[in-house]
């Protein structure tokens, strides 16, 4: 059995997308070692068959050294030796590394062991752009310090660092093959961020959490405005302005950066009545509010960030069986109307339009709510999807 490295810079145990890809790997014969963060010395219950190492730290110092990545190297350097150590312990012959940033301390390590380690980089994000977005480098002495569009400049080399790569849809491999020509096709996949099915198969719906008479939009995620929360809340002013018998759910917590706007907001005397806010839910609990909504929505606004992939609410939205409406963010476009499971806008009225539309046909948002389940099912819960994945380790003979 070939021993595997799993590199990921947070805690782990609650991260759905390294996760799930673990459980394929585990099922075609890899053994399993994971090398992350434990925060503030908190413990973590176990997981079947994996191997986790922690590197102990506080939460507030892990954020500080990442905040001065880009002018004193510490993070990079504390990641190289930890994973050369990690290395030599668990033996490990390929290292699966998660985000950009995480390349080179890989690197650093490999060569630091003088060792023919494959490299494989899985890319969460349009890190570069993502990074650009974050409150944290927002402001002149923070975006100073923190100097985010350096990204732009040293995405090449840390892609370089690495034998594959792993990307979240098909547009965005495309747009890194055309930036970059030393990339070839054949050793980059794209890899859909679809939820644990399983796990959600678990959750039980609440019956004690009543459904509105209402018809109910609900947003589940970050709340901000780069994620069209203050555009869903417009359209909802105006949809009531249109007398259409509708609230809106909100669940998620705010960026620090919007929450004064937001709370004012959703506190105004047009909105309050037709407006509830849940900061913060278990992702167990996703399935009672999802239950209880007509519509949900993925609102996000058009950037490159946001079109390096599906984001994995999509996802949920589906295993709601509920229609979906989603910004012409290009990956969740082309899934929602190619799994004819939702309808996509490219402005404000557009949206209001599609809400519109949904709210006075009950039939077709069963239909669309029916399709995107049974999709769903029928394109990601099989040995064709999970082979995806596997097959960037059989090209490197790990199998």
């Amino acid at each position: 059995m070939k021993n595997l490295g799993i590199i990921v810079d947070n805690e782990f145990n609650s991260d759905i997308r390294v996760r799930k890809e673990i459980e394929i790997l585990k099922k075609n014969g890899l053994n399993i070692n994971v090398l992350c963060f434990s925060f503030d010395k908190k413990t973590y219950p176990p997981i079947d068959g994996v191997k986790i190492s922690r590197i102990e730290i506080k939460k507030r110092t892990k954020d500080i050294l990442f905040f001065l990545f880009n002018r004193i190297p510490l993070y990079e350097l504390l990641w190289a030796k930890e994973i050369e150590k990690f290395i030599l312990e668990n033996s490990i012959e390929t290292l699966h590394v998660h985000d950009l940033y995480m390349s080179r301390s890989a690197h650093l390590a490999i060569k630091s062991l003088k060792r023919e380690i494959p490299l494989i980089l899985d890319l969460h994000e349009n890190f570069p752009y993502a990074i650009q977005s974050y409150n944290w480098t927002k402001g002149r002495l923070r975006n100073f310090i923190s100097n985010p569009k350096i990204w732009l400049k040293k995405e090449a080399k840390y892609l370089s660092y690495a034998s594959k790569l792993i990307v979240l849809s098909e547009s965005f491999k495309l747009d890194l093959l055309q930036r970059y020509d030393f990339l070839d096709e054949k050793n980059i996949i794209s890899f859909s961020n679809v939820i644990d099915l399983r796990a959600f198969e678990k959750y039980k719906a609440d019956s004690k959490v009543q459904k509105s008479e209402k018809v109910t939009l609900m947003y589940f995620g970050r709340v901000a405005e780069r994620r069209g929360i203050f555009d869903t809340i417009e359209v909802l002013k105006k949809g009531l302005d249109k007398k259409l018998n509708i609230e809106l759910l909100i669940i998620g917590p705010v960026d620090k950066a919007d929450e004064k706007k937001f709370l004012e907001e959703i506190s105004s005397k047009a909105l309050k009545d037709n407006i509830k806010y849940i900061p913060w839910i278990d992702i167990s609990e996703l399935v009672t509010y999802m239950g209880i909504s007509d519509i949900l929505l993925s609102p996000l606004l058009k950037n490159k960030q946001h079109e390096s992939g599906v984001a994995n609410k999509i996802f949920q939205y589906m295993y709601a069986g509920k229609p979906i409406i989603v910004s012409d963010c290009k990956p969740q476009k082309e899934l929602v109307e190619s799994f004819n499971c939702g309808l996509s806008y490219s402005t404000k009225e557009e949206f209001l339009d599609c809400v519109t539309n949904l709210v006075k046909n009950k039939e077709l948002r069963e239909q669309l709510g029916i399709s995107g389940f049974e999709k769903l099912y029928e394109e990601y819960d099989n040995k064709d999807y999970e082979n995806i994945l596997v097959s960037i380790y059989e090209k490197n003979e790990l199998l």
